[in-house]
């Protein structure tokens, strides 16, 4: 099955670096994922701000399907996160 586009919802905060964005998200596994994303492959609801911003981040959808889904982040690091944060488009 190929990969398919997709968003993830997600906390989106500001980088070191004013190209890019570091987002976070809860994994199945239970534990916080963290990382990075060039800015245009980010989606903040409001602006950026230290405390974090409800927003989405681009990623390619690998499995959809029951209550997982495993994305690639932006990076290429494969993780897999509740089925309900997915948006395929």
């Amino acid at each position: 099955m190929a990969a398919t586009k997709g968003s993830m919802d997600c906390r989106l905060y500001p980088s070191a670096f004013s190209s890019e964005v570091v987002f976070k998200v809860k994994t199945t596994a239970g534990s916080e994922y963290a990382g990075l994303a060039p800015k245009h492959y980010a989606n903040p609801r409001d602006g950026l701000n230290a405390s974090g911003t409800n927003g989405q981040v681009e990623v390619k959808v690998l499995v959809n399907g029951g209550n997982d889904a495993r994305v690639s982040t932006p990076s290429g690091e494969i993780i897999t996160v509740d089925a309900g944060v997915v948006h395929e488009k």
